[in-house]
């Protein structure tokens, strides 16, 4: 033990406690599973503690989950609880929530334990464009007691700090650290599909929520196909799931869409697919584009605030279309569609660019160092 840890009390590895509100879905639960996997075991001892019993994504065996079971707004003050009780057993060091829903969760458990652990709350969306009323006046009230709050859009940073001016000078900026060299090994497994045979495949990765539009890809899809026999593949699931499937009937395009639900493994579907189509009205900074771009897969996006244009080079890696717009979406699928050359142009140049920027090398340090640092500015 160092004389640095015995002041503290550390006494060997640095405890991280992640909570997530599960580990199937989007981003937000894969940034959580890649970060308590990749910790330095020799630094950090990880584990996930998780709101429901949701677990889908791979994790190493030296990182224990715990469930809280919620199911619904009846069980949250048992989940707070819950949580407040897996603190004191657990006794982390540092907690780290990821998104809105569990940075207040997390905040009115950390109301019941003492000592406090270090907090560290991660924002993960456009916070004046996603926020809940309720959780937002919450977050407003217990972001006080967080030692730094995280923010994975370095776009997104001002927009938090004018929606949070009094915790703005905590504020940081730090991406999704991406492991890469798991990615290529899901994308080189069998996929649920494969590419058609003389047809032209987008795939489209998220929420079917409002805010991921996937009703902006049908449209994008129908203006596309007037001049390209191509497909659309929708890996996702969510409230919407039964009215993108009613608009896919309006559309025509039961022969041209796929609407394949949660999938396991959108990496393999990456390898497949001709491009990827983004078609948010906002973000955070989308996990599905990196991954995507780190596996050599050109893009088309919306520019919407916050995290595209951070990810997406335009015209060097894909490009950007205004939010909202299906026919510019629909020109700019079909400019690289048309150009096999400039499409893998692209591919290699965002497989280059997304791993120097987001790869565990380059941004797991960063990590490391801040969870160290908060842990060492003491009670």
């Amino acid at each position: 033990m160092s004389r640095a840890d015995a002041e503290t009390g550390r006494g060997g590895p640095l405890r991280v406690l992640v909570v997530s509100h599960s580990l199937s879905g989007g981003g937000a639960e894969r940034f959580a599973s890649y970060l308590a996997a990749a910790l330095d075991r020799r630094r950090f001892a990880a584990s996930l503690c998780l709101v429901t019993d949701r677990l889908s994504y791979e994790l190493p065996e030296h990182v224990p989950v715990s469930r809280l079971g919620y199911g619904g707004l009846r069980h949250l003050p048992r989940t707070v609880w819950r949580l407040a009780r897996a603190m004191r057993r657990t006794a982390p060091h540092v907690v780290l929530s990821n998104v809105l829903s569990t940075n207040c969760l997390t905040g009115a458990a950390l109301l019941l334990v003492a000592p406090r652990p270090a907090w560290i709350a991660r924002v993960a969306n456009a916070p004046e464009l996603s926020e809940p009323a309720a959780q937002r006046w919450w977050a407003h009230r217990v972001y006080g007691m967080a030692r730094r709050v995280v923010v994975n859009s370095q776009y997104m940073l001002p927009a938090f700090a004018r929606e949070y001016p009094r915790v703005a000078p905590r504020a940081v900026s730090l991406p999704n650290p991406t492991d890469f060299d798991l990615l290529e090994r899901r994308a080189s497994a069998e996929p649920i599909r494969r590419r058609p045979a003389g047809h032209r495949t987008l795939l489209w990765v998220g929420r079917l929520t409002a805010q991921k539009r996937p009703d902006l890809a049908l449209a994008t899809l129908a203006q596309l196909r007037k001049s390209v026999d191509a497909r659309l593949w929708l890996c996702g699931e969510g409230p919407l799931e039964g009215a993108v499937r009613r608009r896919v009937a309006e559309l025509g395009l039961e022969d041209a869409v796929e609407v394949l639900g949660f999938c396991d493994n959108p990496h393999a579907l990456m390898r497949e697919a001709d491009l990827l189509l983004l078609t948010s009205d906002h973000e955070g900074l989308p996990n599905a584009l990196i991954e995507a771009q780190g596996l050599g897969l050109a893009a088309v996006a919306t520019r919407c605030p916050y995290g595209p244009a951070e990810i997406v080079e335009e015209g060097v890696s894909g490009l950007l279309v205004p939010v909202g717009d299906a026919d510019a979406l629909a020109r700019a699928a079909g400019e690289l569609l048309a150009d096999d050359a400039l499409r893998e142009r692209m591919g290699r140049e965002g497989r280059r660019r997304a791993r120097e920027r987001y790869g565990l090398e380059a941004v797991l340090p960063r990590w490391q160092d801040l969870l160290e640092a908060v842990f060492a500015e003491g009670p």
